[in-house]
């Protein structure tokens, strides 16, 4: 009798953890591959928003102000104001500011230099107290009177058709933000920038997708630009980029995307620098979704609710089903060789990575490796980003990866 309901218990523990296992595995497919999928496919059933075909002159185009946030960046600023001293727009329409944060380098003197040749369109505003970028950003803005802001990274190149492009975009009046294409130009490099530029394409093929049933569901720093009217002062400790694009849509506008708008810039080419990046962005995305969950809830349609828990805060979470996988298979182990399999092989696997994130020269499996590896790092410094927020952290100021330099 004992015998018989031990093995009545070892059963009906093998079907939960069976259960917990393969439903853990079952949302983390639809996380990654099933809300793509069907956000595609509404896509293309129900394209609402097509480009405009007005055809732009000088007389009727947006003034245009372009912010770069800049804290310690010697290395690429200037080479960074030279590329948007070319891009393509009317100067009589342009202003070029170079938001220096509390910068201990060369960065003012080398920005100044490119100013003194270029008075009228080249601009420095200082700010010393070292609070990071998104204070700086409060601090600029009331002293602004463009019609849009375009806010892009110190390491970020714009092709000459940009601003044209972004002007085009906002001929609907509907539209108060929008975001263009980044493209990593160290793609072909093995490790983390050869996962984050697939990562990157993976993104943003969800992101028109999103543009084309209505809005995007956030914006990257890379380049973004909103109507000025609509930017709201911000908490220090959020994301500027996600929320000043997401508060477009609060205030009853779209966030569209464009390809058209293209940027360009180095990703990181060492895991341990993206690690850390992931880390603060994590922590501060999930700051801003704390920050204005109630405004989110009150204006968002229910269509853009379903995008945003799908595409951002389910996904946020994603270690919490992974955590599950290995939990319920060390359990089931022990009254099933499926469950004993699954367990181990989790086990090498995230031995293998760890050796892996320690010396990338042990990575035998290639992309393949660098992908998986971007994947569960990603998802473990989501976990200790979200931690973090939860313990009322809030990450101010971080370190440049030197290797997107």
């Amino acid at each position: 009798m004992l015998i018989y309901s031990l093995k009545k218990i070892a059963f009906f523990s093998g079907l939960i953890m069976f259960f917990l296992f393969f439903s853990s595995f079952l949302c983390l497919i639809y996380i990654y591959i099933g809300y793509p999928a069907l956000i595609s496919f509404l896509s293309k059933v129900n394209r609402k928003y097509k480009r405009s075909q007005t055809i732009l002159v000088n007389e009727n185009l947006p003034s245009i102000t372009i912010v770069i946030p800049a804290h310690n960046e010697e290395t690429v600023i200037e080479s960074k104001l030279l590329n948007h001293l070319e891009l393509d727009y009317p100067k009589d329409k342009l202003k070029i500011i170079v938001l220096d944060d509390t910068s201990t380098d060369r960065t003012f003197d080398i920005a100044s230099k490119v100013k003194a040749m270029n008075p009228d369109l080249v601009g420095i505003f200082q700010v010393f107290d070292g609070k990071g970028k998104t204070h700086a950003i409060n601090t600029l803005m009331p002293t602004l009177g463009s019609d849009l802001v375009v806010f892009s990274d110190a390491n970020v190149y714009l092709r000459e058709d940009a601003l044209s492009r972004i002007a085009e975009v906002f001929l609907d009046s509907g539209i108060g933000c929008v975001a263009g294409q980044l493209n990593y130009i160290n793609e072909d490099v093995n490790g983390s920038a050869f996962s984050n530029g697939l990562y990157w394409r993976y993104e943003e093929f969800i992101k028109q997708c999103e543009s084309d049933t209505g809005s995007m569901m956030g914006a990257d720093g890379s380049i973004f630009a909103i109507r000025r009217i609509l930017y709201r002062p911000l908490d220090t400790g959020i994301l500027d980029d996600f929320s000043t694009s997401v508060g477009a849509i609060c205030q009853g506008y779209r966030l569209a995307y464009s390809a058209d708008i293209c940027a360009y810039e180095k990703g990181a080419e060492k895991s341990t620098e993206e690690f850390s990046r992931k880390v603060r962005i994590s922590n501060r995305s999930f700051n801003t979704y704390r920050h204005l969950k109630k405004e989110i809830h009150a204006s968002f349609s229910i269509f853009n609710l379903f995008k945003m828990y799908s595409h951002k805060v389910i996904r946020w979470f994603s270690f919490l089903p992974m955590f599950v996988m290995f939990l319920s298979s060390a359990v089931w182990m022990f009254s099933s060789l499926l469950g004993c399999a699954l367990f181990f092989l989790q086990l090498f696997g995230y031995f293998y990575l760890w050796l892996c994130y320690k010396n990338e020269k042990l990575n035998v499996l290639g992309k393949v490796g660098d992908i998986l590896l971007y994947f569960v790092m990603t998802n473990l410094a989501c976990f200790i980003g979200i931690y973090l927020s939860l313990r009322g952290k809030k990450i101010t100021i971080w370190k440049k990866a030197d290797s997107t330099r």
